[in-house]
């Protein structure tokens, strides 16, 4: 053919050098110009023979890994490109994922695998996108680090429980007669290794998710709190239905050992007990046992979560076996939290009727019309931006529970004088008012429409109104105290308005 003429030549060098730019972009950033997910066994999965995975759970896997490492490094367009990439070959929702082994070889990646976590990253990735860092600050020892600080933040107290004890069932007739040996257990020492890294490694993903969905108004500290000296009260037993449950006697044993600061300043709870579960007996080796779920704080109002230190270092028989990866731990661990903390949010939430029934997203036909998808965390997807979102109580100010800063010494007694309704009203005793003795000595006392009263000890300085023995509810620690609660600003900063109390796990809203 001969030698090209210089102009055409140069066209030439020009095409093919786009050719070669064109190649490279598609060979380092698969899902530019395509929907595959780049076809690459993740690491974990070879000691297991990767030929013994389908290419979605490979996928799946992979894709994590690689979108979670881009986070972390601020790469958020790819990290949100590669989790597009996936969506679009294995749509949200889509049953294939539901068809994904659960615990295949004990490995255990949530259920779906990976699902979850990669649900949460996605609205992760998805929020750093439309909204850009609200503050820069350089942090660390290390030139040039920068990360985002949202307006405000909750605080995450970690209560670590040195020691329980209790009796130990050996066999299925001790459980169900509450016999066997008195025996004391110490907190897994696998938890508390190396600054309890098992515990921030199982936070890491929650904690960015906790800024994604207040869309950057509310940041999560945390605070570990271990309690060496305490031995709480433990009790394994059978649960109406048949069900196994190992674990504390009692949660109002656990505030006893908190500083009155440290209730005061914390917002949401974690506590870990060393377990009870007697899984060392061949009677329970294959047992599930209940050891924890969503509880409230001290102030009857705070998220609680609960769990016993093993939930976080091994897989108990219904969710695996052996002990958890660093790769399961970041993968499942939030699929627990996110679950927990959705229970709160539709309490907090009750006029949405999301949670209605005890876990009603266990029946797709009890979710409302709007809602997209098949699995639990796209109900909570849903939730979050059908609903939450777009709440009167934004999400940022709902979950702010610390009462550090409260202004108890402005209170006086005619302040908490009013008519209270603890909502949704489902008989006489949810609507009541706090009144003044007639004739007027100083007492106060609280009258509900069921014609029930009881007298009030007003301690204003602490924000407590505290009931007696008249009281239906005196039991201590229960049923002692009323806890005023005062209003939030559109930052979720207290002001000087009481809004209500909050007694015995249930809040009374002042009209």
């Amino acid at each position: 053919m001969g030698f090209l003429p210089g102009n055409m030549k140069s066209m030439h060098n020009r095409f093919r050098w786009f050719l070669v730019q064109t190649l490279l972009i598609l060979l380092l950033h698969p899902g530019i110009g395509h929907c595959q997910v780049q076809r690459i066994d993740p690491e974990f999965l070879r000691s297991y023979g990767a030929d013994n995975f389908s290419q979605q759970y490979k996928d799946a896997l992979w894709t994590y890994l690689q979108a979670e490492e881009k986070y972390s490094a601020g790469e958020f367009p790819r990290a949100h490109q590669l989790l597009e990439n996936l969506w679009a070959q294995y749509p949200v929702g889509s049953p294939g994922w539901g068809a994904l082994p659960g615990q295949p070889f004990g490995i255990n990646l949530g259920t779906p695998p990976c699902y979850y976590a990669l649900r949460m990253l996605t609205d992760m990735t998805t929020f750093r996108l439309e909204h850009p860092p609200l503050v820069h600050r350089v942090v660390g020892g290390q030139p040039g680090e920068a990360v985002n600080l949202p307006p405000r933040s909750a605080l995450l107290t970690i209560v670590v429980v040195g020691e329980t004890s209790g009796i130990e069932p050996r066999t299925v007739l001790d459980i169900q007669q509450g016999t066997g040996p008195f025996v004391v257990h110490s907190v897994d020492p696998r938890l508390t290794e190396n600054s309890h890294f098992a515990v921030r490694e199982s936070l890491a993903l929650f904690k960015e998710y906790t800024t994604a969905i207040t869309r950057g108004r509310l940041g999560l500290r945390t605070h570990i709190l271990p309690l060496p000296g305490a031995q709480l009260p433990v009790r394994a037993q059978v649960l109406p239905g048949g069900t196994y449950h190992a674990g504390l006697t009692n949660l109002a044993d656990v505030w006893s050992h908190v500083p009155q600061v440290i209730q005061e300043e914390t917002d949401w709870w974690w506590i870990i007990y060393p377990s009870h579960v007697p899984e060392q007996h061949p009677a329970f080796q294959n047992s599930e046992f209940i050891t924890g779920g969503m509880a409230t704080g001290p102030d009857g109002a705070s998220p609680a979560f609960l769990i016993d230190d093993r939930w976080l270092v091994r897989k108990p028989p219904h969710l695996g076996s052996g002990t958890y990866s660093d790769v399961e731990r970041r993968l499942y661990l939030p699929q627990w939290l996110q679950h927990e903390f959705f229970h709160h949010l539709f309490r907090t939430y009750p006029e949405f009727g999301l949670e209605a029934t005890p876990h009603q997203w266990f029946n797709r036909a009890l979710w409302p019309a709007d809602f997209e998808g098949n699995y639990e965390t796209d109900y909570f997807h849903e939730a979050l931006v059908r609903r939450f979102q777009t709440a009167s109580t934004p999400i940022h100010v709902a979950l702010r529970y610390s009462t550090s800063d409260a202004p108890y010494d402005l209170l006086t007694i005619n302040d908490v004088i009013g008519t209270y309704v603890r909502e949704p009203v489902e008989n006489p005793w949810h609507i009541g008012d706090i009144e003044f003795v007639a004739p007027f000595n100083g007492e106060i006392r609280w009258k509900n429409t069921a014609n029930v009263n009881w007298g009030l000890d007003p301690s204003l300085s602490s924000g407590r109104l505290l009931t007696g023995p008249d009281c239906p509810y005196y039991d201590p620690p229960v049923g002692t105290e009323f806890r005023i609660v005062f209003s939030r600003d559109e930052n979720g900063d207290l002001t000087d308005d009481i809004s209500g109390f909050t007694f015995n796990g249930e809040t009374y809203h002042k009209q």
